[in-house]
């Protein structure tokens, strides 16, 4: 079958992250999922689009950006963010979203069923149609087809061996058709119905042989198939393990980043309390600084007014000096005048 051709890519960066399969798929489009576990839908359901690739009984879904690199390079990568399989998978029409959705349904799952919606209700159909297909491919059909061909082989030896106890059968009828002399043309007629029967018996076996071959090849196919299942089965679980061990480490991350976030944040509430009071105390300052201000205004005022009283006075300090110096100096004449008259008085007294 061309589902089950396929061969591995090995690009020339190595590393897992490098190895793809080519894009020899059933099926691969846009999807939109919910988050794993919903059980209501409507309008604060958060739905996620993913890009969603069929490969023969599983479901793979990745980013949406992994549909440029599937288009262009026509492979897609093996590292998928989920893997779904679908053997046995129950898968069903479901509108109760809102959205042309679709349900899958299996007893071995745990966390519920996992609902999905396309962008119309004809690709969702199409989607319906190709996975129901999928969830065929499993170990039992696969058993269930080496027995039909088991039984194909046994009947088509059955039939072998009956046809060439016929045509043993019609020969030696012949052969005593050839003794009888008088029956050569009834002899001739049973020699070409003979001829007839025998090619007519020859193409039901060439039929079977075709049909055995061709079922042996399918079933070939088939095992091949499964064995190669089986492997990507396993790289995909070791994918799985893989993925949720970074899924941990994320959430593991994720809770410090929130550890981080919420002492920023009581960090930020502090600086905005202690903000708050620097603001309220620069209130305080510019209301003592414009106080200062003012009084230094009214204490220069002060002074302005004082320097011109210091000025009258120092004026009035210079008047008096002038007059006390004036005054010294009609001091000391009248002094000098005195002493002459003094004198002058002694004189006369000495004359007397």
């Amino acid at each position: 079958k061309q589902w089950y051709q396929r061969r591995v890519a090995i690009t020339a960066g190595g590393g897992d992250d490098a190895v793809d399969i080519d894009a020899n798929v059933q099926y691969a489009g846009m999807l939109k999922k919910p988050p794993f576990g919903t059980k209501s839908y409507g309008m604060l359901t958060r739905w996620t689009e993913r890009f969603c690739v069929v490969k023969e009984s599983f479901l793979l879904y990745y980013d949406k950006s992994e549909k440029k690199h599937y288009e262009s390079k026509k492979m897609f990568n093996i590292h998928p963010k989920g893997v779904i399989p679908l053997a046995n998978c129950h898968i069903e029409k479901w509108d109760d979203t809102g959205k042309p959705g679709f349900k899958i349904t299996h007893a071995s799952f745990k966390t519920g069923n996992l609902v999905m919606a396309a962008r119309s209700a004809d690709e969702r159909d199409n989607w319906i149609k190709i996975l129901q297909e999928c969830s065929k491919i499993t170990w039992n059909n696969a058993q269930l087809g080496a027995a039909q061909i088991k039984q194909l082989e046994e009947n088509t030896n059955r039939i072998n061996k009956e046809k060439t106890e016929y045509i043993e059968k019609l020969n030696k009828e012949a052969e005593a058709l050839k003794h009888e002399t008088g029956k050569k043309e009834e002899l001739e007629k049973l020699s070409k119905k003979l001829e007839e029967e025998r090619a007519a018996m020859e193409n039901v076996a060439n039929q079977f042989k075709e049909e055995k071959e061709m079922t042996a090849q399918e079933l070939l196919d088939a095992m091949e198939a499964m064995k190669k299942l089986d492997e990507e089965r396993t790289n995909l679980d070791t994918a799985s393990k893989e993925l949720e061990q970074n899924l941990k480490r994320v959430g593991e991350e994720k809770a410090k980043q929130e550890d981080l976030v919420k002492k920023e944040q009581a960090e930020k509430e502090k600086l905005a309390a202690t903000s708050n009071e620097l603001k309220s105390h620069l209130m305080t300052v510019e209301e003592e600084s414009k106080k200062l201000v003012a009084e230094k205004q009214k204490t220069e005022q002060q002074l302005q007014e004082e320097e011109k009283k210091a000025q009258v006075f120092e004026e009035e300090k210079k008047k008096l000096l002038r007059s006390a110096t004036e005054a010294q100096i009609n001091l000391e004449e009248v002094h000098a005048k005195k002493m002459e008259t003094e004198l002058e008085l002694g004189r006369t007294a000495g004359v007397l």
